[in-house]
């Protein structure tokens, strides 16, 4: 039996196969007659028969479609869109596993491609394994009037509608119901092409992005929608253009200790917000800064880490690419009353070398990167980097491609931890601590 590489048709393998790896995106790895074999929904040593959706020259992907011998660690996942749904593709895998399975991926990953091992693999920060999302995007689509709301579906753009979540935090799980009933009655609905909600530590908040102006009866609705159900709405017509509609007075902000961090719904926040709290706690004990350290934190964001160090050290130097979250970092160390530390705006992913930030000598450096890392960073600063430097990773690949270039510029890899940021999906967060 052969794959048809023109039309992609999906095929049944005629042997079954055994699982004996994961890939570094949670998919199980078998070999079939010389190839390899990326099966989502299979775990290691489970027996699985496969359906086969891609095939390249020396790997195949595919679907396992029935579990013939299972591993102790796979469970019956409890929501009732996981067929459909493309959100949480692990719930057949125990919370435990999970954390066991993703600590593994990124230490293979480490020793594959970078040839090294950390010191000590320290626990991992562990969060509930369902109810822990403080913040969501909906897929939203209009189709003869009628309105599809939900999320994408596995390996489609179709939408998988859906009434609730379960990993929405509490207070957020009735917003996909409620919104699908305050959409409907819109004079101007198919005008409303997505939708988002979020929670502060001062309430909820819904932001709808719309493409032409909505008439005032709209306004209206959503209006009094805002104000049954005390949230924090908001309109946006195009990408800077944020209008909040609703009677909620006041800044939307989350906590870290005695913190308060100010932010606005087009602002990136962490979505689980008691795993972002540990992870600040731990990055604090694991660099254990001391009342005379300068302190560099790169990817700085709204000021997540910056804040908290700047209370524990000399000064803290904070570089992000976007002005706006620049602005909003700096209006933070306002509101909370430090002056130790300082925002720069500067794209880390070009030639930054120039900058007056980068010229000066700092003891510890903290970096936050997006999934494709920072080896660009590394590359220019790697002669300027202090001797202490902690690494937040939310792709194992390039933390291990990360991890080779700081090993070629002296650094060991004393201590690594996984971090909990999204059970029940494929994402793998850890914390790397090194030194020089």
């Amino acid at each position: 039996m052969g794959f048809n590489r023109v039309a992609g048709t999906p095929f049944f393998l005629d042997d079954d196969v055994t699982v004996d790896a994961l890939s570094h995106d949670g998919r199980g790895i078998a070999r079939h007659k010389g190839k390899t074999l990326f099966v989502d929904g299979a775990l290691p040593g489970e027996t699985v028969r496969v359906q086969v959706v891609e095939g390249k020259r020396r790997f195949m992907n595919a679907w396992a479609t029935q579990v013939l011998a299972s591993s102790p660690e796979r469970c019956v996942p409890p929501c009732r869109y996981f067929k459909r749904c493309g959100g949480c593709s692990l719930q057949y895998w125990s919370h435990d596993g999970q954390l066991s399975g993703k600590a593994h991926i990124v230490l293979d990953q480490l020793r594959r491609f970078a040839g090294v091992s950390p010191l000590e693999v320290a626990e991992p920060l562990v969060s509930l394994p369902y109810g822990y999302r403080y913040r969501c995007r909906f897929a939203l689509r209009w189709h003869k009037g009628a309105l599809q709301f939900g999320f994408r579906q596995r390996a489609s753009n179709a939408i998988c509608e859906i009434d609730d979540c379960l990993v929405l935090a509490e207070p957020l799980r009735e917003v996909p119901r409620l919104l699908k009933s305050l959409l409907t009655t819109l004079k101007a609905r198919e005008a409303v092409s997505h939708a988002e909600c979020f929670l502060a530590d001062n309430g909820r908040g819904v932001l709808l992005r719309h493409l032409r102006p909505l008439p005032e009866n709209d306004r209206q609705l959503l209006h009094d929608f805002a104000l049954t159900h005390k949230l924090f709405l908001y309109l946006q017509a195009d990408p800077e253009g944020i209008e909040l509609l609703s009677p909620v007075e006041g800044e939307l902000y989350y906590g870290l200790g005695d913190l308060k961090l100010f932010f606005r719904p087009q602002d990136f926040t962490q979505v689980n917000w008691p795993i972002n709290q540990m992870m600040v706690e731990q990055a604090i004990d694991w660099l254990a800064p001391r009342p005379t350290d300068k302190v560099l934190d790169l990817f700085c964001g709204l000021g997540n880490f910056s804040l908290p160090l700047a209370r524990r050290c000399h000064h803290v130097t904070g570089v992000e690419g976007a002005e706006s979250s620049v602005e909003q970092a700096r209006k933070n160390a306002t509101a909370n009353g430090l002056d130790n530390v300082s925002f720069h705006c500067t794209n880390l992913a070009g030639d930054f070398a120039g900058q007056p930030w980068a010229q000066a000598c700092y003891d510890i450096a903290l970096l936050d990167p997006p999934r494709a890392g920072a080896d660009f960073m590394v590359a220019q600063l790697a002669g300027l980097l202090p001797r202490r430097l902690l690494y937040i990773s939310c792709n194992p690949a390039t933390l291990a491609r990360d991890t080779r270039a700081l090993a070629a510029h002296g650094y060991k890899l004393l201590r690594l931890s996984v971090m909990d940021m999204f059970p029940q999906t494929a994402h793998v967060e850890s914390m790397a601590l090194y030194t020089r």
